[in-house]
């Protein structure tokens, strides 16, 4: 790996775990798009994937007074099937086509949340199960398994603590799951841990600046702010 592309990598991770640390998600949505173009889809995959489970631990710890233990689970049981599927979908299927979809997605329900009236608040289980399967699957496939519980959460209309705090505790073993699977898939390279390694020291600056930005931003703003960013990261995937 050549002193400047690893130099852009860390640039490009540090941006995503600043943004993980500020809204409690993104760390995939950010770096992914940017990383593909720079090192491919599946190298790309590999080394967020590294970058999540350090990011996620870090900020669960932070936040795990204030989380919801039954919905978390429930996110949790609901993806672990989808994570194999996703795995075989990043061997197989049309990434562009993929990530697309889910920007126009992203862009219209962040919209729509910003100037429409409001939708129904998600309180039943079954949605917990299904967008937390398709969060697996989408994890497995691209590291990207945040916008389906970022969906939920919204809908569930958790104050910013209750929100970071639910989506780690569901993230961490959730990027594991995913770590490991890459692992077992031959995703993992030495190239890859040596840039992480490398890279940690600096993810700790970038983690500890989003969490001052995040202390920052108002309660009563923190809905806007997330729709707002939601709009950007779906503009991200559609590059």
């Amino acid at each position: 790996m050549e002193p400047t592309e690893f130099a852009l990598i860390v640039v490009i991770l540090c941006l995503a775990t600043a943004f993980h640390g500020t809204l409690g998600f993104g760390t995939g949505l950010v770096a992914m798009p940017l990383l593909t173009l720079l090192i491919g889809v599946e190298e790309a995959t590999a080394i967020v994937a590294f970058v999540i489970v350090g990011t996620t631990i870090l900020l669960l710890r932070r936040n795990w007074q204030r989380l919801e233990r039954r919905a978390a689970l429930q996110l949790i049981v609901s993806s672990i099937p989808g994570v194999p599927i996703g795995i075989f979908v990043l061997t197989s299927a049309p990434t562009d086509l993929v990530q697309r979809a889910l920007g126009v997605i992203l862009i219209i329900y962040a919209i729509y949340s910003l100037i429409g009236p409001p939708l129904a608040q998600a309180s039943h289980s079954v949605w917990a199960y299904m967008l937390g399967f398709a969060s697996g699957v989408l994890g497995g496939a691209y590291n990207t398994n945040a916008p389906p519980v970022v969906i939920y959460g919204t809908l569930r209309r958790w104050p910013p603590d209750v929100f970071r705090g639910t989506l780690q505790a569901y993230f961490v073993p959730l990027a594991l799951v995913v770590w490991l699977g890459h692992g077992v898939s031959g995703l993992w390279s030495w190239d890859i841990v040596v840039a992480y390694a490398l890279y940690f020291p600096f993810g700790l600056v970038a983690l500890w600046f989003g969490h001052r930005l995040a202390t920052r931003i108002p309660a009563d703003a923190f809905q806007r702010v997330l729709y707002l960013a939601v709009i950007v990261l779906g503009a991200l995937l559609l590059v």
